[in-house]
């Protein structure tokens, strides 16, 4: 089974770059793969890897169970974590009322891999390298790019972290996170138009806009979640391209509720259960500069860690 997987998987890889019609498709298909029962093997596995919700309809995640598994799983613990995955990568996934400010509903679209780190490049280290839905946040680096607005730049913070992680220093400012998906907003003219159920919700579904923002579980050292944060997007994917570009506009990191507001990270909830349409979302914790976001690694313990984190935080507390 393994080897035959490993040969499907070739397949894909090749097949994915050819400029290929329907038509086109299907017949190489069975050039490939000339006997039936193998070439009928190879539709399952490619039906299972691109729409598993219709191959396994029992896995799909209702709104209620991917709260309550993002509630209570450890992020860290394989076989808990695959129970969630569903709820975050498959095609089919619940979305989640977050809450309201003013006239503007804000919901959660699952997903991940949408933050990067600063620095793109795998890190140097000993430490086994989490897969990048996990990364840190460092809030005393701010990176050079976005440089504006004038007023948005924080005094004498360093512009990356140097200092590599031996252990996780509590007293480092930041946190490990794992990504849940993206902000979006619904912007009604009246209370009365918001939706107040995931049906109604459903109706309005071409009106729903990005914020930019990303929603991520901060993360305890025992791997569970340990707030609800906002950290905005500042290497979006180019649409179409799936390539990565540093905001270097000055006007990131502005709720469409809160015009007057600006702030690259804030705390929103404590866990996933705090939310629905009746509440009022806050931004809290605001921080109003650009933050960096590094790799994260599994300690030795077995807990999440920032790879690298500021070495001069001391000096600007």
């Amino acid at each position: 089974m393994e080897d035959r997987n490993a040969r499907f998987d070739e397949v894909t890889a090749s097949l994915g770059p050819l400029p290929l019609s329907t038509e086109e498709y299907w017949k190489l298909l069975k050039e490939i793969f000339p006997d039936k029962e193998e070439h009928d093997a190879y539709l399952v596995y490619d039906l299972e890897r691109t729409l598993p919700h219709l191959a396994h309809p029992a896995g799909i995640l209702t709104p209620a169970r991917f709260i309550e598994l993002a509630d209570s799983i450890n992020f860290l613990n394989p076989t808990e974590y695959k129970e969630l995955l569903p709820g975050l990568t498959w095609a089919y996934r619940p979305w989640i009322p977050l809450g309201y400010e003013n006239t503007t509903i804000y919901r959660l679209l699952p997903s991940i891999h949408n933050l990067a780190p600063q620095k793109s490049e795998y890190p140097s280290t000993n430490y086994e390298v989490l897969d990048p839905a996990f990364l840190g946040v460092n809030t005393t680096v701010q990176p050079r790019e976005p440089s504006l607005p004038l007023n948005r730049r924080a005094p004498n913070l360093s512009e990356e972290s140097t200092k590599s992680a031996e252990v996780d220093d509590a007293e480092a400012p930041g946190f490990v996170f794992h990504e849940l998906g993206v902000l979006q907003c619904l912007e009604c003219d009246t209370s009365d138009e918001m939706p107040t159920t995931l049906e109604e919700g459903d109706d309005c579904e071409g009106d729903w806009e990005p914020t930019g923002f990303s929603v991520v579980a901060r993360l305890s050292n025992t791997g569970h979640i340990d707030g609800v944060y906002v950290i905005y997007n500042m290497k979006p994917r180019l649409e179409g391209w799936g390539e990565q570009e540093q905001v270097t506009h000055a006007a990131w990191g502005v709720p469409p509720s809160s015009p007057g507001e600006q702030f690259s990270c804030a705390r929103i909830g404590n866990t996933m259960r705090d939310f629905g349409f009746k509440v009022k979302l806050a931004w809290n914790e605001q921080i109003h500069y650009p933050v960096e976001l590094v790799w994260a690694v599994r300690s030795s313990m077995g807990a999440a860690m920032r790879a690298t984190m500021d070495g001069d935080y001391k000096k600007n507390m």
